[in-house]
């Protein structure tokens, strides 16, 4: 079982990133997909918002699978594992999570041996200048955390903001893939699939 962490702050566009692909991977690739949602929030939204589109989803709410709720994420991806037993596990954190938190949990992970593990972090090109001030550290240590970097909203911003995120997020990936997408008109997004199953 292969995992994929979705990171990025609330409102980036994770959920829909996760429902505009997740058919993408099931066609090109025929995996069996599981879906682990981490809602910030005693409500699940996300959560059953994914179970209408027939995903498998074990939510866990209240709290941060980074800090809180280390050891449960733990159990649930074994649950996970063992009752759907997936080829692909996407994993969507809270807006706050530190990519890097969950890929040091999933090193205490004692369930069956996984494959590769992948980062991706979605930084949102349309709000982007107010997140680089209010959150550039959190921000930055998402990034450190990325093999590879969506710009979200790229349908709602001008070539030079996509330059200007694309800058700030290379001086921190450097050569990683860096891609401009857009839920809206889901450009880019078989650019990403193809990237993230190597194909």
């Amino acid at each position: 079982m292969d995992m994929v962490i979705i990171a990025g702050f609330l409102g980036s566009g994770k959920t829909t990133l996760i429902l505009n692909t997740v058919d993408r991977i099931s066609e090109r690739t025929g995996k069996r997909i599981a879906v682990i949602v981490n809602d910030f929030g005693n409500i699940g939204i996300d959560g059953k918002v994914m179970e209408k589109y027939g995903l498998k989803v074990q939510e866990l709410p209240r709290g941060c699978i980074c800090c809180t709720l280390g050891p449960n994420f733990l159990e649930t991806v074994r649950m996970v594992q063992d009752r759907y037993d997936p080829d692909l596990v996407l994993v969507e954190p809270s807006g706050i999570a530190d990519p890097d938190s969950i890929l040091a949990t999933m090193e205490h992970y004692h369930g069956r041996p996984l494959g590769r593990i992948t980062t991706v972090v979605l930084i949102d090109a349309a709000r982007f200048p107010v997140l680089a001030q209010a959150m550039r550290v959190p921000l930055e240590r998402q990034l450190h955390a990325a093999d590879m970097v969506l710009m979200s909203k790229a349908d709602e911003v001008d070539d030079s903001r996509l330059k200007e995120v694309e800058a700030f997020a290379r001086n921190v990936v450097g050569t990683k893939p860096v891609i401009p997408v857009s839920n809206a008109t889901r450009s880019n997004l078989d650019v990403f699939v193809g990237r993230l199953v190597g194909q």
